[in-house]
């Protein structure tokens, strides 16, 4: 009895040992794919059976707004907002009862922002073929929604372009000969003439100014880099504002040192001065404008930033604010921002729009080194 005793309490030790080792190795595994979960771009939000959430991602969390401590929660409860109603939907119809993925684009605010999402729902199925569960994985299509758009609007301006500057020459030269035609006519109707064709000659003369943003936008050229120092780069460019502006102070506050950088100094410029012309708009001409640049050697990118005391810019409007045609300006064809977007991305770097503090907004670029 006592030999089966010790049999047995060894078997019992062995099979413990054996339980603990398998349940580190399933905890390891648990660890690792809560850690690559953790790490990838895709928002990942799973379900249980019964339609309850099991896991969620940070990406998931941060895409959808949504807390991390909902695990437990049923699907009704987590997408109880009316922009996520879709993805209830989606989670709770026929894609959680038949093998095959279902998909569908959603769109959801966060922080006042429009944000464009894919969303699939894939079923989980056991060994005999009794549902899991599902997975819902999201993927953020914001930038290939923004970048589609602005090639549609390239096509656009570039068919407009080509349509109004036909015959804006034609009506300019009329204009011009009606003038010098009643010249010498009565006091009264060339006064009249005078008036109406100086007015004709005026918009045709505007019309050119948009055909010309227009073409610039829809062909742009290929940036021609070269080393570059911003800081000359940046005072040159600001120097075209000295004594142009009485009630407007444009400071440099510059990092103590700048590597140079590949670009184009003329597309360069541009930024700066739309950027800066933007500034002077919002303020109505009356504030100071800060240009800072800065070093990032972690990044290899260097940052220039234009930051203004105006009245701001609200969430809901940053990111329209590049878009073509779209203008918080009384005046302007909308193009100018959308123009800066583009040659940055075209010189590999981005451009952001945040709150200034403690007001007004704050225009900052990266470009890498």
């Amino acid at each position: 009895m006592a030999g089966e005793l010790a049999r047995t309490r060894r078997d019992v030790t062995q099979s413990t040992e054996e339980l603990k080792r398998r349940h580190g190795e399933v905890e390891r595994r648990r660890r690792y794919v809560e850690t690559i979960l953790e790490r990838i771009a895709a928002g990942v939000v799973a379900f249980g059976a019964a339609g309850a959430v099991t896991t969620v991602n940070g990406s998931a969390a941060r895409l959808l707004s949504l807390d991390r401590d909902l695990v437990g929660l049923p699907v009704r409860a987590v997408f109880a907002r009316p922009d996520l109603q879709p993805l209830a939907r989606l989670v709770a119809g026929p894609g959680r009862l038949t093998p095959d993925p279902a998909s569908a684009e959603v769109t959801v605010m966060r922080d006042g922002l429009a944000l464009h999402l894919t969303a699939a729902v894939t079923p989980l199925v056991g060994e005999h073929g009794a549902p899991e569960g599902s997975v819902l994985v999201l993927d953020d299509v914001t930038p290939l929604i923004r970048t589609q758009k602005v090639a549609a609007w390239r096509e656009v301006a570039r068919r407009l372009a080509h349509e109004i500057k036909n015959p804006l020459t034609p009506i300019q030269l009329s204009a011009e000969r009606l003038r010098r035609t009643f010249s010498g006519g009565p006091a009264g109707a060339q006064a009249l003439v005078d008036e109406c064709t100086s007015t004709i000659v005026g918009e045709v003369e505007s019309l050119k100014g948009l055909v010309d943003e227009f073409s610039q936008f829809a062909r742009m050229p290929a940036p021609r880099v070269v080393p570059t120092d911003l800081h000359r780069l940046i005072l040159d460019t600001l120097a075209l504002y000295d004594g142009l502006f009485t009630g407007v102070r444009i400071m440099p506050a510059f990092a103590a040192e700048l590597p140079l950088v590949r670009r184009d100094p003329e597309q360069i410029r541009r930024v700066i001065i739309n950027l800066v012309d933007n500034a002077v708009e919002a303020m109505e001409r009356s504030g100071d404008i800060i240009v800072e640049t800065g070093h990032d050697p972690a990044d290899n990118v260097v940052r220039v930033v234009v930051a203004d005391n105006g009245p701001g810019i609200s969430a809901a409007e940053r990111e329209k604010l590049f878009l073509p045609y779209y203008s918080t300006k009384r005046r302007g064809s909308g193009l100018g921002l959308a123009i800066v977007r583009r040659i940055i991305a075209e010189h590999g770097g981005s451009i952001d729009v945040s709150d200034n503090q403690p007001r007004g907004t704050r225009f900052t670029i990266e470009l890498p080194c």
